[in-house]
């Protein structure tokens, strides 16, 4: 059973928990006597739980329009005086402040803090029976590995935030300040994902002490987040080399345990690999995942945000219709044929259309190549054996495709990125390689082209998984393939060529959203590329 079958039941008593804020800064429960009386039992805490989780639903939007569109993955026409949100920040549209795309995420990823607060807050007064206690620091665990990525996404959308690790009211947070980029990791993130380390399991249980609903953190899933921002905060802009060490282990004991419980979380084949992104194959191949279902309100949101307009053939809702294409470099690299006209790599056609399409008038589609990965349409659904669950899919905020945040591929190239080309490091770049039907790499690869090699493969394999973004900014390149990018598709001295000016040293950050700069006059600082 997915998490958010779950939710849906557990939503009114959560109500009663949460508040419905319109910014952070509202972080008190409408009630708070109701909210003492629901912290009472077992159950009761879990449901606050699930409510957490349920604060992840609309970070799959945010993935894909800040960072999978913000970078060289993604080529979005530039129009002028088209006002989209996601044109503004793939143009790098200084004037952003505004948009709702950001200060959504500002607001969303801070409601899931608020709440992991208030449940933190009060699980210390819910008593368990003596055998249960490990799920109770099982529940601690989940609500702190929560409470650490969404602190991990804002500080890498926005560098200098507040860091809010308790309830407070409004009076109180009006005079919190932010804090610098590096405490923002040493006082929240790396404290809530090594608590999540010791308190969190393999196989989560519920309450009563049964084996819980599928898409719960895991020890997996905490170690390969917290080895994710030891390695993000190797790079710039924070640059501690000391972190690399502590990320290597921990990804080596996520690949170790994978490989000792039967190679959990890898598909064996491409056939297992293009049905990883069906919905029916729930919390089976991602370690960690965002889940969704065909509800009103419980769907996928980056899915309708990331196709164009196409055929009732493939889905009869209508998408956003969004002008979003594969980028062109790595467009080409993805269609290379062999001899027999066949893709040498074998995840082209479960990642992107390459022209088999017919477009919504039912003519052949004739634009770029675009994303399907994720796409889950009637097509890909017949191709791979699924029944058609276009009846389900009544709108387009009805696609159950589940999203994920940590994949045993994105650990093992993060390795081996590490490792440098060592028999381990070259071993798990040549298995991805190997089941896309790529030859294994050089034996005699040098240090800078094995680095290259994982770039490339983490760009193929990662691809519309919102991952890109954060790998070219920790590395330090984004400024120059995006300058690049806008000077490939232009000829000089025209409106998207001169794109290339706005890619500036501190526009790997987003700006602070004006709505929180209004809060309270000089309470913040405008990050600099929007002052």
């Amino acid at each position: 059973m997915k998490l958010y079958q779950y939710i849906i039941s557990g939503a009114v008593s959560l109500s009663l928990c949460f508040s419905s804020c319109d910014d952070w800064l509202d972080v008190t429960p409408i009630d708070t006597r109701t909210s003492e009386n629901f912290y009472q039992t077992p159950s009761q805490l879990e449901q606050a739980i699930i409510g957490i989780y349920n604060g992840l639903m609309p970070l799959s939007e945010y993935s894909w329009v800040m960072s999978e569109i913000r970078s060289d993955n993604v080529w979005v026409p530039y129009k002028l005086g088209k006002q989209r949100d996601y044109v503004d920040i793939a143009c790098f549209n200084s004037n952003i402040t505004t948009i709702s795309t950001i200060s959504s995420a500002w607001n969303d990823l801070y409601e899931i803090i608020a709440r992991a607060n208030l449940f933190l807050s009060k699980v210390d007064q819910v008593e368990f029976a003596a055998d249960l206690d490990p799920v109770k620091k099982q529940f601690v665990g989940e609500a702190r590995f929560l409470r650490g990525l969404a602190y991990f996404e804002l500080v890498r959308y926005f560098g200098r935030i507040p860091v809010i690790l308790e309830p407070v009211s409004i009076e109180e947070a009006m005079t919190i300040r932010q804090s610098e980029i590096v405490e923002v990791y040493e006082k929240a993130i790396i404290p809530d994902l090594e608590e999540a380390v010791k308190f969190l399991v393999d196989e989560p249980l519920n309450y009563a002490g049964k084996t819980a609903s599928a898409g719960r953190a895991t020890l997996s899933a905490a170690k390969s987040l917290l080895g994710r921002v030891y390695l993000t905060m190797a790079g710039f802009p924070v640059q501690d080399e000391s972190k690399k060490d502590l990320a290597k282990t921990l990804f080596k004991e996520v690949i170790d345990y994978s490989d000792a419980n039967n190679n959990k979380f890898w598909a064996k084949d491409m056939d297992e690999w293009n049905k990883m992104w069906i919905s029916e194959n729930d919390n089976k191949y991602h370690i960690f995942e965002i889940q969704y279902i065909a509800a009103n309100g419980y769907g996928n949101p980056m899915v309708p945000a990331s196709v164009p307009s196409v055929s009732p053939i493939y889905t009869t809702v209508k998408l956003l219709g969004n002008t979003v294409y594969c980028e062109r470099s790595l467009d080409k690299i993805f269609t290379q044929k062999d001899e027999n006209d066949e893709f040498i790599d074998q995840r082209c056609h479960g990642t992107i259309e390459t022209g088999n399409m017919v477009d919504e008038d039912g003519k052949p589609y004739t634009g770029e190549d675009f994303y399907v990965k994720l796409f889950e349409h009637n097509v890909k659904r017949k191709e791979l054996g699924y029944s058609d669950i276009s009846s389900q899919i009544v709108d387009r905020n009805y696609f159950p495709t589940n999203y994920p945040l940590i994949r045993l591929e994105d650990v093992m190239l993060m390795y081996a990125e590490i490792a440098g080309p060592t028999t381990e490091g070259k071993g798990y770049v040549d298995r991805i390689r190997t089941r896309a039907g790529l030859p294994k790499l050089d034996q005699n690869i040098t240090p800078t082209n094995f680095a290259d090699s994982v770039d490339v493969e983490r760009r193929r394999e990662l691809a519309s998984e919102g991952i890109r973004w954060h790998d070219i900014v920790r590395q330090g390149r984004f400024k120059q393939l995006l300058q690049d990018m806008f000077k490939r598709y232009a000829t000089e001295g025209s409106e998207t060529y001169d794109l290339y000016l706005r890619v500036k040293d501190d526009t790997y950050l987003y700006p602070i959203p004006d709505a929180q700069m209004k809060v309270k006059e000089g309470l913040y600082e405008q990050n600099s590329a929007y002052k």
